[in-house]
Parts: structure tokens; C-alpha cells; sequence
């Protein structure tokens, strides 16, 4: 007889022993509790195993009973069950596993917070106020009684057992906060619930199906209360349907059958004919701003995702999912595809904003092109940069756009500074009200400077109870409206950016630190042929002058200052500071160990070795990525040794050049012209 263990415990779990049982498959059927045994009937083909196992007992299980199949049925937040379970087929022979995921259920959404787990879930809950119906059941328990303010407010619903009961105690909640009663519950039951119990928020756990998770989202939509939900975990297997675990099970069995015992469920064949259409949509500012585009294929999905806030005012029969995240929508999809027989779905993904600026929708279409089941298609809409300008009067067409939604701010920041001196106007998409502050601090810093006068249009909310109107730069650094701002910085003193290095040396802070002549540092850089994003290493900064000019050259560079004397270092700091230069990092360090914590360059200065060139040159090799070299040199010695590593690393095609500066003089009425010390500068690709 073949013979099948079941990890259950769960309606799934049951439903599969009962329709094994009937093509007589005998079903080991393993359960935690005697609790868990009571909804299962032991018969000649459905034996049951009681009692917690980990992996070493699940391990003597296999040996003893030598199963033909192993199957997972387990609640989809058994995460520690799960765990062992995996931790057994690594120590057992492969047998066939599958891992039966629970039926998602098609409900609104709309009202419902998500939370990657209890910890958060109990976090977001001291925000709120009035009675908590707790339906996660007891082992969570603890998490929610940490805070003392929502362990009074908490009414915990659980399932009428002792071990359920003594945890309730243990965590000091009184018997009116206590509601024992088995499942599963209706629609009408649960509002019965909320309205004796006057919960203001319901908290669940994404358990499907089988778990009653629409009515209880329906009865607190009905009943006006939010819902806070916990995440189911991300699976270790790939997870399938009902139907599909049985197909698979009667496959591997040779079982020829039209239809499941299970009366009115057929078992479908999975063909190769899954398809959806899935469109990647532009929402713009919000629902009034949707395109006529967009609304036509949210009228006629049958699935919606997107990130809640843009789900709540759209009104669709469609399933909706909360999700914004490839990793969240893909094996969604992936599920909806599956139970996809004999014809196509339509799926639209929402995206705020425009499909076309720092969105995930290039990124979500490349993934789903990877798939057969899927035919794609992206949808714009109207970018809140384009609705600014309109409501500013401000043209737009020449002007730098730049975001600071979802971009570390030490990328953002550089880009911004560059963008706001050299620009009349700038348009800025940020996060929230406290971007809007940080850029306003960074336009008063550079109005100190002396570069540039700044006034900012402000719109926050946009179409959507929106604040609109033109602040100084000290307003915009103490903004505290709420909501998503765009800005347009208008500079009214801007200076067209010099594309070529361009610093005197006097513009430098000097003291008594070494600095690459004016002439020489110019030449140098135009040698080393910089593009807008290098990654480049000035070793021997000195007076930090080689890495200002090469900062100022485009804010999408990073340069690393690395200098071994720390009076050399304070001072590169320093010029730094003074050119308001924040894509140049200062390394306190010598070379090559300074590397060790870097990223690998594509340009690298040496205007300073302290005799350790060759370990320099060959830990440079070491990093195999090709980079572009330049080197000072003002004594014979060290040319000889650059002549010498260069023979030993084979490097071919190094141009070396003698360069003579002689600048004028002034001695009475007349200018003489005084020689500077000769430079060598020597330039080379590895």
C-alpha cells in the first residue's frame, strides 16, 4: 500500500488524508496536539500521530514508516514546525515533498494595514485607541502584552483548550478580556463579536482560506473598523494549491481520476496555457489624476496590487493585494497563474507617480518577461513634476529633475547642490516633510557661501487636499506639512557650471601641507580622462586639492582622499568643506592597507607614494578590474621607479610627459617669468 505523511493540523491537511483515504492511500496524519486530532477520523487508511516532533523525531517517523510522499499542510505561521520539517529532509532520502499552501481569498483590502510580523503589528497598535480583537491566537499572545497601555485594551479570541487558556493567564488578562470558542466563524458572527466587544481594530494573521480571513475582514469593513494583518512568512519550498498537491500525489501514484472524492471539487489539469496580462500602471497623484488608459484596465482587472494607500479609492470587484514589492507580487502571481486553466487574467500593478521616473516598473517588467505565463505592458501616468510646473507657471523642458524617494541621501545630496548652483530652476520629488527640511538646511548652508540666492515652490499632497505656495530657503528648513512634497528650487543668483578644472590656487586653504601646482593638477586630471559616475582613489591628497577638482567635476563621482599624516587630512577636509563638496570622502590611512574597506576604483591619482609604489601598483592589479592611472613625480629616483614597476607588470602604452610651468612675475614695472621645478606625469591603463 502506498503510504503519504501528513504534517496538518489544518483544514487543507484534513481535506487531503480524507481524499487519500478514499483512493485507499494509507496517510500518516501528524498533528501537535490532541486538540489538532479531534476534527480527523481515524480509519484503516488515516492513522494519527499526536505530539510535537522536531527534526530527529520527524527523522525516526520517516525510517519507521518509510513514506512514499511527504506532504506539508501545516498553518502557513507554523514557522518553527516548518522549520524542522526542513531541517529532516536533510537528514532522510529524498522522497517526493510537497507543500500545500492555503487559498487566498478574494476581499477589500482597502481598510487593512499589513506587518511583517507580530513585533511590528503590537509597535503600530500603542498608536491606536479602543479595544483590540485579538484573533492571532494564544502563542503571539506575549508579544501584544509587552505594552501595558494595549494589554488592557486586548479581547483575545482563542480556541477552547487549556494550553490556550493557562497562556492567557500567564500573561494577566482578565476574563473579560478572554473569548473561548472554536471556529470557523461567519460573517455575522464575527460583526456579533466586534459590536458585544466594541473592537476598534481587529488584528488577524494572512491565513487564507481556510483560516476565515475574509469574514473577518468583511465583518470589520461592515462594522467600520480597521483591520492590522500579519504577513504570512516567506516559505522555504514552493508552495501549491490544494488541487495542484492532489494532482501531483495522484501522478506519482498512478491514480487515473476525473474528479476528487471530495464532492463538488474537481481536480483540473495544469496546462501549459496559464496566462495573464499584467499592466504596470502610472497612478500619478492619486485617483482623480488617473489617465482614461489606466482606468479602462482597472475596470476590467480581475487582480490589483499596489501599495494600500493607492488602493483605497479604487472600487473594483477585482481581487486586491497590497503588495508594491517584486518579492511580495511575484509569487502572487506566480499562484494566480497556476489555478489560470483555460483562459487569460488581467492583473494591473499600480505604481505612484510615473512609470518612467525612479519607478519599480522597469525592474518589475524585466522580471515578468522572464515568465511564459505573462504578456506585459506599461501604462503612464501623469508625474507630479509635469502638475508642479503647471500650477508654478514654470517651465520645465531645461531644468535637472531629481528625487530623494527611495535613494540614500548620500547620493541625493551631491546631485542636489550641483543641480541647485548651477540651474535657474530645479524640480525635486522627496519623501516627506523632513527631505523638504534637510534640503532647505542644505540651501541656507550654500546661500552662506555666497552661491546663490534660493526661493522654493512647495507642493505637497498634490490634487489631494493640497498646500501649495513659494517659501524662502529658512521656511523650507522648518516645513512641517504631512504628505508627499515635490519642489521647484529657483535660484535667482546661478552660475553656468565650468566644465573644465578651473580652481586657482589660491582658492585653496593652504598651511603647510604639499599641493599639486595649478597647471600641473589641471593637465594631471585632463590625463586622467574622468567619466560622471568613477570611482577614484587620490592617494597622497595633501592639501586635498587633486580630489576638490575632481569633486566638483560631477556630483555622480566618489572620490576617496586617502593621506597617511592627519594634518593632511583635517586640511583636504577642510576645502572640502569650503566648496560644499560631499562626494569626497577623507581615508586617515597609508597605502595600499587604506584600500582594504573601499569599493574597487576606476581612476586612481598618485600624487604621493611614501616609497610604496610597487605594493601600491600591484594591489591595484590585484583588484582585476580595469582602471585608469596617473602619477606625479618630481625627482629622477621616482621616475626610475615608476620606469620599474611598469617593466615588471608588463604595463604597455604608458605616456610619460616632462612638463616645465614658468608663471610671471612682477619686479618693478616689468614681469619676468620665474620656472617652477620640473613635474613628470605619467598616465597608463591596466
Amino acid at each position: 500500500m502506498k503510504k503519504v505523511i501528513i504534517f496538518g493540523g489544518t483544514t487543507e491537511g484534513r481535506k487531503l488524508a480524507e481524499a487519500l483515504e478514499q483512493q485507499e492511500i494509507l496517510c500518516i496524519y501528524c498533528v501537535a496536539t490532541e486538540y489538532g486530532k479531534e476534527p480527523v477520523k481515524e480509519s484503516q487508511c488515516i492513522k494519527l500521530h499526536a505530539g510535537r516532533l522536531d527534526a530527529d523525531g520527524m527523522v525516526s517517523l520517516y525510517e519507521c514508516e518509510r513514506p512514499d510522499a511527504i506532504v506539508d499542510a501545516t498553518h502557513p505561521f507554523a514557522e518553527v514546525v516548518k522549520k524542522e520539517i526542513e531541517n529532516s529532509l536533510n537528514k532522510y532520502k529524498s522522497v517526493p515533498f510537497f507543500r500545500l499552501a492555503r487559498d487566498e481569498e478574494n476581499v477589500d483590502y482597502s481598510n487593512c494595514n499589513f506587518f511583517d510580523n507580530a513585533e511590528d503589528c503590537a509597535k503600530a497598535l500603542e498608536e491606536t485607541e479602543g479595544k483590540i480583537f485579538l484573533t492571532t491566537g494564544s502563542k503571539e499572545l506575549p508579544v501584544f502584552c509587552q505594552n501595558d497601555q494595549v494589554k488592557e485594551r486586548i479581547v483575545a479570541r482563542i480556541i477552547p483548550n487549556q494550553e490556550s487558556l493557562d497562556i492567557c493567564k500567564q500573561q494577566g488578562l482578565k476574563g473579560n478580556q478572554i473569548l473561548a470558542m472554536q471556529g470557523p466563524f461567519s460573517r455575522d458572527m464575527n460583526i456579533a463579536c466586534f459590536k458585544e466587544y466594541d473592537a476598534a481594530v481587529c488584528v488577524l494573521k494572512e491565513s487564507g482560506k481556510a483560516g476565515g480571513e475574509a469574514s473577518r475582514i468583511e465583518a470589520a469593513n461592515a462594522c467600520g473598523i480597521g483591520c492590522f494583518i500579519i504577513k504570512r512568512p516567506e516559505e522555504a519550498f514552493e508552495a501549491m494549491s490544494f488541487n495542484e498537491v492532489l494532482d501531483k500525489l495522484y501522478k506519482l501514484f498512478e491514480i487515473r481520476i476525473e474528479t476528487s472524492a471530495i464532492p463538488g471539487e474537481a481536480v483540473e489539469p495544469i496546462t501549459a496555457a496559464k496566462k495573464l496580462s499584467v499592466s504596470l500602471a502610472g497612478y500619478g497623484m492619486g485617483f482623480g489624476t488617473l489617465t482614461t488608459e489606466v482606468t479602462k484596465k482597472i475596470a476590467e482587472a480581475d487582480y490589483i496590487f499596489g501599495a494600500p494607500r493607492l488602493l483605497e479609492d479604487i472600487e473594483s470587484k477585482a481581487k486586491k493585494y497590497p503588495y508594491y514589492l517584486a518579492k511580495d507580487i511575484l509569487p502572487a502571481l506566480a499562484e494566480i497563474a497556476g489555478e489560470v486553466k483555460y483562459d487569460k487574467k488581467n492583473v494591473v500593478i499600480l505604481f505612484s507617480g510615473d512609470t518612467g521616473f525612479y519607478s519599480g516598473a522597469a525592474k518589475m517588467k524585466e522580471a515578468l518577461d522572464l515568465s511564459a505565463y505573462v504578456e506585459t505592458e506599461i501604462l503612464p501616468g501623469i508625474s507630479s513634476i509635469n502638475a508642479i510646473a503647471a500650477k508654478a507657471a514654470v517651465k520645465w523642458q531645461d531644468c535637472p529633475i531629481l528625487s530623494t524617494h527611495g535613494i540614500e541621501e548620500d547620493q541625493w545630496r551631491p546631485a542636489l547642490l550641483e543641480a541647485v548652483k548651477h540651474n535657474k530652476y530645479s524640480f525635486v520629488i522627496t519623501s516627506g516633510n523632513k527631505d523638504v527640511r534637510l534640503i532647505g538646511e542644505l540651501l541656507l548652508r550654500l546661500q552662506s557661501c555666497e552661491m546663490g540666492m534660493y526661493r522654493i515652490f512647495i507642493g505637497t499632497n498634490l490634487y489631494s487636499d493640497e498646500k501649495l505656495g513659494w517659501y524662502d530657503a529658512d521656511k523650507c528648513s522648518t516645513y512641517d506639512v504631512d504628505g508627499l512634497s515635490t519642489l521647484i528650487i529657483h535660484n535667482k543668483e546661478f552660475k553656468d557650471k565650468i566644465l573644465v578644472p578651473c580652481l586657482t590656487d589660491e582658492d585653496f586653504i593652504r598651511d603647510n601641507v604639499p599641493m599639486s601646482k595649478e597647471e600641473i593638477r589641471q593637465l594631471s586630471l585632463c590625463k586622467l580622462r574622468l567619466s560622471k559616475n568613477s570611482v577614484v582613489y587620490d592617494i597622497g591628497s595633501g592639501s586635498g586639492s587633486v580630489a576638490v577638482e575632481i569633486g566638483r567635476t560631477s556630483s555622480g563621482i566618489k572620490v576617496y582622499a586617502i593621506e597617511v599624516k592627519n594634518e593632511a587630512c583635517e586640511l583636504t577636509k577642510k576645502n572640502a568643506d569650503k566648496f560644499l563638496l560631499e562626494n569626497v570622502t577623507v581615508v586617515e590611512g597609508a597605502a595600499p592597507e587604506a584600500f582594504e574597506e573601499l569599493p574597487k576604483p576606476t581612476h586612481v591619482f598618485i600624487g604621493g607614494s611614501g616609497g610604496r609604489l610597487e605594493d601600491i601598483i600591484k594591489t591595484l592589479k590585484d583588484f582585476d578590474s580595469p582602471m585608469r592611472i596617473v602619477i606625479n613625480a618630481v625627482t629622477i629616483e621616482t621616475i626610475a621607479e615608476i620606469s620599474g614597476v611598469l617593466k615588471k607588470y608588463e604595463i604597455e602604452g604608458a605616456d610619460i610627459a616632462q612638463v616645465t610651468v614658468s608663471k610671471a612675475k612682477r619686479a618693478g614695472d616689468y614681469s619676468i617669468m620665474q620656472g617652477q621645478n620640473p613635474v613628470y606625469i605619467v598616465s597608463f591603463d591596466i
